[in-house]
């Protein structure tokens, strides 16, 4: 980056596509700011999207052997954090007056939060599945109480998590906001912590993040230096937005600078024009951001793969990556959900292909028993005993109707249970009695109730000598797998999970992730798997929807630094696609997605394979 953009006064966007050096501006920036312009590190704050990001970040300025981004340690800044790490200090200064006991529990899975939020809506006197637009509302951040459904269960929902001594993620934001609006000291304190504000990923904040960003920046706006890539906004199930990062003059003003960093050092043309042809036809409000330059070596076209089915699709994945072996490259293979990888994980294992797959396939069963424990160890806990007992109401054993049931009369049959264990709550909050004293005083009044009460006494009763009977009781009553292979498939996975934050995955050559997943990573060679219609793109009538997967597309396809290989099978598993099956043997024809039509053949070769006889 040259020194008139790292030094320019903000407020300033950086519009930095995929490989053009975003992290180095901003560790530029900070090296700028308090070794030339005098700040002080005090003044600055620096916020990431991830804390593996911070840590980089952190990582980039403490290395003498980077000369132009090295800052000697008693001018680095200390606050390099997260959107959310910043809010959850703002809200411990105020634990006690906020009735929070320190350390504050967060509630950090979606999981547990949809099911406390459902809890919260039969509470109010509504239904389970109203409280999705409830969930919603807290993901996108745009809070304003009203006297309105979704209020009503926000409401019940954080008097859920008050009685358990607990936030959730979305409150280290709102509440945060909330605070700093009522104690003008303590914005003043983080103000001046912040006179030089400095982003990163500013294409997935959302309304209340950007609430937070303009508290911190008010009056300061020149200290303001974000940088982002409307490109790549692929989080708007969350609450992301491109919005933000395109409205910038508007929300700072006329005087705020857009400047867009066209250098790609990771991409070469024929995989970073592909990727570009795609979002522009596709998403019509995109920046233009002008031609890049290339200073990646030149590469191969992106190959196109017409395969005739997935199991040819995942000897042909295994090829691709046996043939980068020798040359000890990276290989990154992106599905567009985890159904995807058994056929693939297959071919590996058969050719003894060390792999990396970092989600647990296919479940969460072991994070039950790790919510078990949790209980076991503290009677207390009511929020492990929550999701112990969402895994109870959903195993065989106490004969509720699945949450897959259509027929009117078993969706009420499921919500009559479940409205036993919703007041439960009332206790909860009114007596300040924990879950498990709520059970006890329960029980008795309801059969059901007091059957979950007795597994529940069985499970604490177990001697801790015998494994073999604790094993055998907890399978029963959490049911945590439906089958040995989904065990064994897990524990595979979590293994792999181990290895990659332990620092052992260096030795594998390959990693398998979602597409959401591989944002901020990159590899040599890149396999992305599944580009049929109706998978991607899922099957919308929305012009919004369609941008948002061609920029999904466009993150996917630039994680590749020298080959991109994309593959459409024309039959695959309906129960991987969830597509209606129209012939025998579970499979069905697939046509290709139109994305790929929309590569244009200066960039791609495409492959068609034929039947095998």
């Amino acid at each position: 980056m040259s020194a008139e953009l790292y030094t320019l006064n903000g407020p300033l966007l950086l519009l930095a596509g995929p490989g053009t050096g975003k992290t180095y501006s901003l560790a530029q920036r900070i090296k700028y700011l308090v070794e030339d312009a005098g700040v002080s590190p005090n003044e600055l704050t620096v916020i990431t999207f991830t804390a593996a990001a911070a840590d980089n970040m952190k990582m980039r300025i403490s290395d003498p052997s980077e000369p132009h981004l090295f800052v000697p340690s008693h001018l680095q800044p200390t606050n390099i954090r997260t959107m959310h790490s910043l809010g959850h200090s703002i809200v411990r200064e105020k634990a006690s007056e906020l009735g929070l006991p320190l350390p504050i529990t967060v509630v950090r899975t979606d999981a547990t939060k949809r099911v406390l939020m459902a809890d919260a809506a039969q509470l109010a006197g509504f239904t389970r599945s109203d409280a999705k637009a409830a969930f919603k509302c807290r993901q996108f951040g745009y809070c304003h109480p009203e006297d309105i459904p979704k209020c009503q269960i926000c409401q019940k929902y954080k008097e859920i998590l008050r009685a358990c001594g607990a936030i959730d993620h979305d409150d280290q934001i709102l509440l945060a906001c909330e605070i700093l609006t009522n104690d003008p000291q303590l914005l003043s304190k983080y103000h001046r912590a912040a006179s030089h504000l400095l982003i990163d990923e500013y294409q997935d904040i959302n309304a209340a993040q950007f609430k937070l960003i303009r508290f911190l920046s008010e009056g300061q706006r020149e200290g303001l230096f974000v940088v982002g890539d409307d490109d790549q906004s692929i989080y708007s199930w969350r609450g992301g937005s491109p919005e933000f990062i395109r409205n910038f003059k508007k929300h700072f003003g006329q005087d705020a600078k857009v400047k867009p960093l066209l250098c790609s050092f990771r991409c070469h043309r024929n995989i970073l024009e592909g990727s570009l042809a795609l979002v522009r036809r596709y998403d019509k409000e995109r920046f233009n951001k002008g031609d890049f330059e290339y200073k990646a070596p030149e590469g191969p076209k992106i190959l196109i793969h017409n395969v005739p089915s997935d199991k040819r699709e995942a000897t042909i994945v295994r090829r691709i990556i046996e043939r980068t072996l020798p040359a000890r490259k990276e290989v990154l293979v992106l599905v567009p959900h985890r159904g995807y990888t058994s056929l693939i994980i297959a071919e590996l294992r058969r050719a003894k292909i060390d792999y990396i797959a970092p989600e647990p396939l296919p479940g969460e069963g072991l994070p039950v028993i790790d919510r078990l424990a949790a209980w076991l160890n503290d009677e207390n806990d009511s929020l492990a005993l929550r999701d112990c007992l969402e895994a109870m109401l959903n195993s065989k054993i106490l004969g509720i109707p699945s949450h897959k049931v259509k027929r009117p009369d078993r969706i009420q049959e499921r919500e009559s249970f479940y409205a036993f264990v919703s007041g439960l709550w009332e206790a909860v909050i009114r007596e300040s009695h924990s879950l498990w004293q709520s059970l006890k005083l329960a029980c008795g009044d309801y059969e059901f109730l007091g059957t979950i009460y007795e597994n529940l006494v069985d499970l604490r009763s177990v001697d801790p000598n015998e494994v073999p009977r604790f094993l055998e009781l907890a399978a029963s009553c959490l049911e945590p797998w439906k089958k040995t292979d989904s065990l064994l498939e897990e524990v595979a996975a979590w293994v792999s999970r181990v290895k990659v934050t332990s620092g052992l995955a260096s030795t594998a050559p390959v990693q398998i992730m979602t597409l959401e997943g591989a944002k901020g990573l990159q590899a040599d060679v890149v396999c992305v798997i599944g580009l049929e219609q109706g998978i991607i793109p899922r099957e919308s009538n929305q012009e919004r929807d369609l941008a948002e997967y061609s920029r999904l597309m466009y993150v996917s396809m630039t994680r590749a630094k020298s080959e991109l290989h994309l593959l459409h099978s024309r039959t695959r598993s309906a129960a991987v696609s969830f597509h209606p099956v129209h012939a025998k043997g579970g499979s069905h024809k697939l046509e290709p997605s139109f994305f790929l039509g929309a590569i244009p053949n200066a960039f791609a070769e495409r492959k068609y394979y034929q039947p095998q006889s």
